[in-house]
């Protein structure tokens, strides 16, 4: 059997080029491979044991209680609450509030919003909190009027 030759007038451009492509994908998986399977650093030292317990109670008013275990009825408490929106109906009234950075939840007339904060009532515009006898109020965001869903829309001037 007789073998046909390999065709000698093709450019060596196109050649070179597959050959350079080839390389670079080789040199590219290697290095992949040498990354993902090189050990991983360690994040943070080993802590040192310490001699004694934490104790808790150190920590307690970073956590808004006091020595007691009582919250305490402060005003930098009232900060972590924003009425987002109130619902005033005849039986059950309800305001929006996000408590401390969490989604936004509905809360019912008499509801425990915080350890010692009640809500005790809602109105069209605020939301009043009752804190071991202490009545104050968060006003709600201003609504914007519904007659602006009900007017009728201007025609649209021709150019």
């Amino acid at each position: 059997m007789a073998q046909t030759p390999l065709p000698t007038d093709r450019p060596l451009a196109p050649r070179l080029a597959s050959l350079l492509l080839a390389a670079g994908c080789c040199s590219i998986a290697a290095w992949w491979a040498v990354q993902l399977s090189a050990p991983r650093p360690a994040i943070a030292p080993a802590a040192q044991a310490s001699a004694s317990p934490p104790n808790p109670a150190v920590a307690a008013p970073l956590f808004g209680t006091g020595q007691a275990g009582a919250p305490l009825p402060s005003a930098a408490r009232m900060s972590t609450i924003r009425v987002q929106g109130v619902v005033v109906h005849a039986q059950r009234s309800v305001a929006l509030l996000v408590v401390e950075d969490r989604p936004v939840r509905a809360y019912a007339v008499g509801d425990t919003v915080l350890p010692g904060l009640t809500l005790s009532a809602v109105s069209l515009d605020e939301a009043t909190f009752d804190r071991g006898g202490e009545r104050f109020s968060l006003r709600a965001p201003r609504r914007s009027g519904t007659d602006l869903l009900s007017q009728p829309r201007a025609p649209a001037a021709r150019p």
